[in-house]
């Protein structure tokens, strides 16, 4: 009897014989958002992971508009643009996590509502069509990526608050990571 999840790690491992790094990071990256997988980070990052934050060494990137708070530790982005293209999203829904975190962690937002991010995505060219349905995506994932805390208003015009998951944060987390070592 053959067991289904050894012929498919059989088939990765032969995929991947030939490919370098990087195109690996991107592959898995693309199978994790296909499948609504999230990634884990590094076995060295375990203990930064836990803390929710990334700390990332760009001493020789030459990278501009980022600075690591030694408070916190976390990156602090200057513009959005700039944690948008460190962590490279490639669906509705990780455009829609990436602004999430934007505002939460970032910002310092507790809470967050559609507009406030399809605003900021809107003004570099990722405006989402249907954030409504992006946001609850990354809601009825397991574990959820995202928390509706509340609706203001009736029904028909209420408008929901939102707030990222600590699953929510180490997804963007990782999926800036992943980036940085590219």
């Amino acid at each position: 009897m053959s067991d289904p999840e050894i012929e498919a790690m059989a088939a990765v491992s032969s995929a991947f014989g030939t490919l370098e790094d990087d195109a690996k990071g991107r592959v898995l990256r693309w199978a994790a958002d296909k499948y609504g997988v999230s990634l884990t980070s590094p076995i060295g990052m375990v203990g930064q992971r836990e803390q929710s934050v990334v700390e990332v060494d760009r001493s020789d990137s030459g990278d501009v508009g980022e600075s690591v708070n030694s408070a916190n530790g976390v990156v602090a982005y200057d513009h959005f643009a700039d944690l948008y293209s460190a962590a490279a999203p490639t669906t509705k829904q990780t455009r829609v996590l990436v602004a999430a975190y934007w505002f939460q962690r970032i910002k310092g937002q507790d809470t967050f509502q559609a507009f406030e991010l399809n605003r900021e995505l809107k003004h570099l060219g990722h405006y989402v069509d249907h954030i409504a349905d992006a946001l609850s995506a990354n809601v009825n994932k397991k574990p959820q990526l995202i928390l509706q805390v509340r609706k203001n208003g009736n029904k028909g015009q209420g408008r929901k608050i939102y707030k990222l998951s600590g699953e929510g944060i180490k997804v963007v987390e990782s999926m800036i990571t992943l980036s940085v070592q590219r």
